[in-house]
């Protein structure tokens, strides 16, 4: 059982949601639906992207992430109740990226002209990690892409977030 991550945004104490019809219909769409809704905050809706802490916050009209057809089902699914969000944010996690190591700086050697053999071992190597790197790429890819979890969240009219979907890519 996955546990549930915890939010930069979600606040400490209850929000007074009580007065939104806009949240209220969000909620019981969910709960009729089966499907995991929860207010996340009250912030407004992001115009271009932000990082905080270790999450990415993306309009969802600047995300590139293919969207699940469950996940278009829910919007469909919204749209069709009559609720009308101002719009979606895609969250993603991302952890922050160890920096760069400094690149080693070779001292120059006397300039010396390599014999034909040198040139073809050393190109060979070079179309050898090329292949090894071609099928090994993709695996790398996908373990790390293993580790994201993208979440849809509904921005109201009233700026409150609200978690549509969550799935793994």
């Amino acid at each position: 059982m996955k546990t549930q991550p915890s939010y930069p945004l979600l606040r400490k104490h209850a929000l007074d949601c009580t007065r939104s019809s806009q949240i209220q219909g969000f909620l019981a769409l969910g709960d009729f639906m089966g499907w995991q809704t929860q207010v996340i905050s009250k912030a407004p809706m992001l115009c271009a992207p932000v990082r905080l802490q270790e999450w990415l916050l993306v309009p969802a009209h600047q995300d590139n992430t293919p969207l699940p057809s469950r996940t278009i089902r829910r919007i469909r699914t919204i749209y069709n109740q009559g609720l009308r969000p101002q719009g979606f944010v895609v969250v993603h996690e991302a952890p922050m990226q160890l920096p760069r190591p400094k690149p080693i700086i070779p001292k120059k050697a006397p300039m010396e002209w390599p014999s034909v053999g040198r040139v073809f071992g050393g190109v060979a190597k070079v179309l050898g990690m090329l292949m090894l790197g071609g099928m090994l790429l993709p695996v790398g890819l996908l373990a790390g892409l293993v580790m994201l979890d993208p979440i849809l969240i509904a921005v109201t009219q009233d700026d409150y977030w609200i978690e549509i979907d969550r799935w793994q890519v």
